[in-house]
């Protein structure tokens, strides 16, 4: 592509900046009669613009396109090992710059992407390896004015890179205590039950491959159901715990059931309910009464929490599943493991069609009717739910208007997103419910498209011994230690770990009171401070340990004095690493 934009540039297509001499005897330059850099002295310009990057609040920088280059050449030669992204997405910007300056700082920069030409999808790619708030954009008005809807894109995923990021600070804050206590409870059901990763890729070893039909609890189920029995009779039925009640109200107990989040009112979608038939999928943070729920088999997915992350890869891999913000990115990232090549997905309305939230029936609206009350009816806990995240409109795939939020749109990025990959990959993804909110590369589906298949008992019967075979081959192959050596040398290590943290704490104490010995104290410090951090057990105690916000929170009223400030950092450090660990201790 780079090769075919230079052969066109140099076969003499009009070059898009006007060059000129400023002041002081450098090259400026103007677009549309807009000036692109100072008319003056371009170099201090630049000078002072790259000074809104502070390495301190910065983990990277983004050209959004840079007229002749004099921001990101300057950039270059002052801060050598951060990393530099160039995002233009008009190729004839960087040819022509490349004529008129010298970008040889930037092309010997040890942290260098060039983003030229690069579709929206691929910077979301980019910026997805940086914490949003780390990431510094600098770019003018001037400057991207030949790209505006470009810059606004990009702009608008680190706006969403954000919005997931505070939420997943949120949740990190308020069921932290709840996973741990759900993890430790349940650690032995990482040594006994299988992992999911013994489905892996099984699709493609059968007769004839399988589609994925993923069952989801949006009001536009319903149009479904009175065809679900046909549909799992041609395809492997995948249904997150939230639509379980109204598939076994149907008279279907589906494949697999997904359900992956730790809250006890996740755990209340099975309360009452069996399906001898269907696997469970779940992960060891569930809530405890999920493992007694009536099924052929419940199965693990590679924990998201650190505890359990420890504890698998001591004991066995099981498997790792997407996690997107809603049970539906899990149950579709399941199928593509699986090595489904289809998957058709009902009910990921993402929306309130008809200004509904959940099918009628879901556990969601029974809740609602159950908690009615004269001064709380059902009808008002929904109109809460309606409009508790910024609604808006958007289309569906029928192209009507349908009320949606901002959280709803961030789910719809995760699969606009992985969707795409997929399909590069040969996975195509179809939504059976045109009421759902259409996302680009979920493509709208007839119901004829599956019901037309023939059926699926032989395969299904296959693909289920097929996974009791692999089943035997990756417990042969597990780690040989028992769960027993694993928990006592986690406990054991996790008092060391406690102990080091309280040496620590001592040290800045006696640092604090007399500061003569400050730097004696520092040395050891940084030595304990390596200790613990080459320890396993200090990634599972980061649980429960304050979030980076927290922490800022806690840090806040240091003293200004340098050596007393970082004393008094390190003893909060320490302090609540303790907390951590006896928080661990209580709960094991």
């Amino acid at each position: 592509m780079l090769q075919k934009d230079l052969t066109s540039y140099e076969q003499g297509n009009p070059e898009p900046m006007t060059l000129l001499n400023a002041k002081n005897g450098s090259l400026t330059a103007t677009e549309n009669n807009m000036a692109l850099h100072s008319k003056y002295n371009p170099e201090r310009e630049a000078v002072q613009f790259i000074s809104r990057f502070s390495e301190e609040q910065h983990q990277a920088v983004v050209f959004l396109s840079f007229g002749l280059g004099y921001a990101p050449i300057e950039f270059a030669r002052t801060h050598l090992s951060v990393p530099m992204i160039i995002a233009e997405p008009d190729s004839s910007y960087i040819f022509q710059a490349m004529t008129v300056l010298d970008w040889t700082p930037v092309l010997e920069h040890e942290n260098l992407i060039f983003a030229v030409n690069a579709p929206v999808d691929v910077m979301r790619s980019i910026l997805g390896q940086y914490k949003s708030s780390s990431v510094c954009i600098l770019s003018t008005p001037s400057q991207t004015a030949h790209c505006q809807e470009y810059a606004q894109a990009v702009k608008e995923i680190l706006r969403q890179n954000s919005q997931k990021e505070t939420i997943n600070t949120n949740t990190l804050e308020k069921f932290s205590h709840l996973w741990l206590s759900n993890s430790c409870r349940n650690l032995n059901l990482i040594d006994t039950l299988d992992g999911i990763q013994k489905f892996a890729g099984l699709n493609a070893k059968l007769s004839r491959r399988l589609p994925f039909t993923i069952l989801a609890a949006g009001p536009s189920l319903s149009t479904i159901i009175p065809h679900l029995k046909e549909i799992h009779e041609k395809s492997i039925t995948v249904c997150v715990d939230t639509a379980l009640h109204s598939c076994l109200a149907s008279g279907v107990e589906p494949d697999f059931i997904i359900l992956v989040d730790p809250q006890y009112a996740c755990a209340m979608h099975l309360e009452f309910l069996s399906s001898p038939h269907s696997v469970l999928v779940t992960e060891s943070a569930a809530w405890p009464s999920v493992f007694r729920f009536e099924c052929r088999e419940t199965v693990l997915c590679s924990s998201m929490f650190p505890i359990g992350q420890y504890f698998e890869k001591k004991l066995g891999y099981k498997g790792k599943l997407g996690a997107g913000g809603s049970v539906t990115t899990t149950a579709w990232d399941f199928a593509r493991v699986c090595g489904a090549t289809e998957i058709y997905i009902a009910g990921m309305d993402l929306g309130f069609p008809g200004r509904q939230t959940h099918i009628r029936g879901s556990q969601f609206e029974e809740r609602e009717h159950r908690t009615s009350s004269r001064l709380n009816p059902s009808e008002t806990q929904s109109t809460a739910a309606l409009m508790s995240a910024s609604p808006s409109y958007e289309k569906d795939y029928n192209g009507k208007k349908l009320l949606t939020d901002k959280k709803m749109k961030l789910f719809s990025w995760w699969f606009q997103t992985n969707c795409q990959q997929a399909e590069q990959a040969g996975v195509m993804t179809y939504s059976l419910t045109k009421e759902s909110l259409a996302i680009n590369n979920i493509h709208p589906a007839s119901l004829e498209s599956i019901l037309s298949l023939p059926d699926a008992s032989a395969q299904k019967k296959q693909f289920y011994d097929l996974a009791a075979k692999e089943s035997e081959n990756i417990r042969k192959n597990r780690p040989n230690i028992s769960f027993k050596t694993v928990y006592e040398e986690f406990k054991s290590n996790l008092q060391d770990l406690e102990n080091l943290a309280r040496k620590g704490l001592g040290l800045c104490d006696k640092a604090i009171k007399n500061r003569l010995k400050a730097q004696e104290v520092f040395s050891e410090l940084s030595a304990i401070d390596t200790k613990i951090m080459s320890s396993d057990e200090k990634d599972a105690a980061s649980l429960v340990f304050p979030t980076e916000r927290k922490i800022k929170e806690l840090t806040q009223n240091l003293p200004e004095e340098p050596v007393l400030k970082s004393l008094y950092y390190s003893r909060i450090i320490y302090s609540e690493l303790i907390k951590a660990i006896q928080e661990y201790l209580r709960n094991l």
